[in-house]
């Protein structure tokens, strides 16, 4: 029986070792990296919010976390040691990230990034790591130009709007100049044709007299009268 036993624990012992391994990189690793699960949009110049975090929820404060992107693993932001390692960061997102942390003691963290450019959209992967334990979760941006979403008729309607105006504009300004010249020109041409003839500095208006004039010819029944309508001053 003993060395039924001996001989048997020798080759055991690697299927121990095996199953504790296992036992313990479980127990190490107690959390899964989870992503939005679905692309996000973003237009350029605006800005846009990639979350992340760990499933089951635990603070986060004490690990690192990261964002990078394939296939160089160029770092988009990375948080280790309680603060921002923005040294670490590739050039094209300096000043440009910002690590949302009000929610990591939950194990829940948002990357911001401001002033969205074309060339950010691809992939993303966020990381949490726990000592020397790392899961990590990809997400993928979508980069759009901000007048995609508009009518293309719309945009035909933009373009020529400025023009339409600017003739009707012009349009205007012109009826109401050759309207004005118009009216002068009559004006001019009423005062050409027909001068105003001064009256006599002699004649006024008065009351009407009747004079008869006796005709002293051969026919004494001739006499002619002359109606007035002024008298001397």
């Amino acid at each position: 029986m003993a060395s039924l036993l001996s001989t048997s624990l020798p080759s055991c012992l690697p299927s121990l070792l095996l199953v504790l391994l296992q036992l313990s990189s479980s127990s190490a690793g107690q959390f899964r990296v989870i992503g939005p699960g679905h692309p996000i949009r973003a237009l350029v110049g605006d800005e846009v919010e990639l979350p992340c975090r760990i499933s089951p929820g635990k603070n986060a404060t004490g690990m690192e976390v990261g964002w990078y992107r394939p296939p160089f693993s160029r770092v988009v932001h990375l948080y280790r040691n309680g603060k921002d390692q923005d040294e670490e960061q590739a050039p094209e997102y300096r000043g440009r990230t910002e690590l949302l942390k009000e929610t990591i003691g939950e194990g829940k963290v948002t990357l911001r990034i401001r002033h969205v450019r074309f060339s950010d959209e691809g992939g993303f992967t966020c990381f949490f790591r726990d000592h020397s334990y790392q899961e990590e979760a990809a997400m993928e941006l979508k980069v759009e130009d901000p007048f995609y979403w508009i009518n293309p008729g719309v945009l035909v309607l933009i373009a020529v709007l400025p023009v339409l105006l600017l003739q009707i504009t012009v349009g205007l300004v012109f009826l109401c100049l050759q309207r004005r010249l118009r009216g002068k020109l009559r004006a001019e041409i009423g005062e050409f044709q027909a001068p105003s003839l001064p009256m006599p500095p002699f004649w006024s208006l008065g009351t009407t007299e009747m004079v008869t004039f006796q005709s002293t010819s051969a026919c004494p029944s001739t006499s002619c009268a002359l109606l007035h309508y002024g008298k001397l001053l």
